[in-house]
């Protein structure tokens, strides 16, 4: 575990800059650009191939480590790389297909939104130049597969990197020129560099690809059985995640604040999740290979404690610093007031289902290792039906925000579901442990708000004069002498992350004296 945790650690610091990096060029280019159709239109328009290929990557990613890994562990490296080969082919001319297929199509989906009468040719314009990013996403997920599979983590932690700093580059030196017509192309390009700088990395291991078309290939057979159900299982959360959009485009001026929201979140929260995802999922398939079961169970909760530990006050301080967040990170340029406003609440509503999020993620993969990714699939299928169902509810009451609220609710659910359901697939893993801890948690939690919103109200009235720097101290006071207070909460009640944390640093200042 020490050795995973320092693997974890790393990736997760990468991670952590990369997911950095990529909310850093969206600020960028949504307070340059601003609140007008032409933006609302380009956050629709990439979706589409965000949708398709978190569907049909993350489950060829899904897929593809086990069976890689799987052949290589067992010393069959020529059965590991010709499967390797196939996928690379099959999926790039699978994506092909669809590219060609949706620039045939992209006529028809801007009628399910506002754009079908202003903004219809900017917005078939947009579908056309992003939808061929479908190509190198394939690529992109099937490398990371090999890499990780490889037990190389960096590289793919760092892929969004250069993609963003296109990005951002693009709208200092050619913004005013191009405007958002060309920040179509520069996503276009920067997104597919995700795929191209994984190429070198991939020279450093022994796999050279060589183009093969076997479809009939055993591995290959065995692959497309378990990525339709991964496939159904995560395209209810990115259906869910579409439908969310599509229904806000039919809201004005709304998407690109709702995007910008949801990403800002997601950059927050994967960013965590995703770095250790990517280092336990390896480690769940490997442990279930060999049926200790134990360690399995084990590992499992640690993973999930540790979850819950970050992501409770998360969603408490999402929820309370909300306004102070959004007026830090978007409240420049051309963004309004209103768009604050509208921005902040969609912030709240949204953080409340992060933590099922992150239940869901690890849950999901735990289903995988162990060869299940039928239970992962139905709880999908309930997730989305009831996010549409709660959502279309909602907006007849509270309008664009039920949306948010509905994707909480049904987030919840589903991870609820899918803790019972391992639990009577595997047996008891310390689930009532982890909900004594949850109860720890969410006390400690409660503490915190409490001296969050006194240092709200000691610093409302705050003024140096300078604006950057007044928003930078109403928010990160109150975010500061709120982890402080979380993390004293939680040591006086004992909870393992806190006492751990404490050893550690207590160990490292002792060796430091020592020394």
């Amino acid at each position: 575990m020490k050795n995973t945790a320092k693997t974890v650690g790393i990736v997760m610091i990468i991670m952590v800059i990369s997911r950095f990096l990529s909310m850093i060029s969206t600020i960028i280019y949504s307070t340059y650009f601003g609140n007008t159709l032409e933006m609302n239109i380009f956050s629709y328009a990439l979706q589409f191939p965000n949708l398709v290929f978190m569907i049909f990557g993350t489950a060829l990613a899904t897929v593809i480590i086990p069976i890689f890994a799987g052949n290589m562990d067992t010393g069959k490296k020529d059965r590991a790389f010709k499967f390797a080969d196939n996928v690379i082919t099959l999926s790039t001319l699978f994506t092909i297909c669809l590219v060609i297929l949706g620039i045939i199509l992209a006529p028809l989906f801007p009628l399910l939104t506002e754009y079908k009468t202003e903004g219809y040719d900017f917005a078939v314009l947009a579908l056309r130049i992003l939808f061929p990013i479908m190509i190198f996403y394939a690529i992109n997920y099937i490398l990371q597969g090999i890499l990780q599979s490889s037990g190389k983590f960096n590289m793919p932690a760092f892929v969004s990197v250069p993609s963003s700093l296109i990005v951002i580059g693009y709208v200092f030196f050619l913004g005013d020129k191009f405007g958002v017509k060309g920040l179509l192309i520069a996503s276009l390009i920067g997104l597919s560099t995700q795929a191209l700088i994984l190429i070198p990395p991939i020279f450093k291991t022994e796999y050279r690809y060589k183009p093969s078309f076997d479809y009939k290939n055993e591995d290959i057979k065995r692959a497309i059985r378990l990525m339709i159900p991964v496939m159904i299982g995560t395209s209810a959360y990115q259906l869910n995640m579409f439908f969310n959009v599509t229904i806000t485009a039919n809201f004005e001026n709304t998407v690109m604040i709702f995007v910008l929201v949801q990403n800002l979140v997601l950059n927050a929260v994967l960013a965590f999740i995703y770095s250790v995802t990517a280092v336990v999922y390896p480690k769940f398939s490997m442990l279930a290979a060999k049926g200790n079961m134990e360690e399995f169970k084990n590992t499992l909760i640690t993973v999930l404690s540790s979850i819950v530990y970050f992501l409770i006050p998360a969603t408490v301080g999402f929820i309370l610093l909300r306004e102070e967040l959004i007026s830090l990170l978007v409240g420049w340029g051309r963004i309004t007031a209103d768009d604050e406003s509208l921005a902040s609440v969609i912030l709240a509503l949204y953080a409340a289902g992060i933590t099922g999020v992150g239940i869901k993620e690890i849950i999901d993969r735990a289903f995988y290792s162990l060869k299940d990714t039928k239970k992962p699939a139905i709880i999908g299928i309930i997730v989305m039906g009831t996010n549409i169902a709660v959502s279309l509810t909602l907006i007849n009451f509270i309008g664009v925000y039920g949306i948010p609220l509905g994707n909480a609710i049904s987030t919840l659910l589903g991870a609820s579901i899918l803790i019972y359901l391992l639990r009577r697939k595997i047996g008891a893993f310390g689930a009532e442990k982890l909900i004594k801890k949850v109860f720890k948690i969410v006390f400690s939690s409660l503490i915190m708000a409490g001296t969050v919103l006194s240092v709200v109200l000691a610093i409302s009235n705050f003024n140096l004069g300078h604006i950057f720097l007044d928003k930078f101290i109403k928010l990160f006071a109150p975010v500061t002498i709120g982890a402080l207070t979380y993390f004293a909460a939680t040591y006086f009640l004992k909870v393992d992350e806190t006492l751990d944390a404490l050893s550690k640093i207590k160990k490292k200042l002792s060796i430091h004296k020592s020394h």
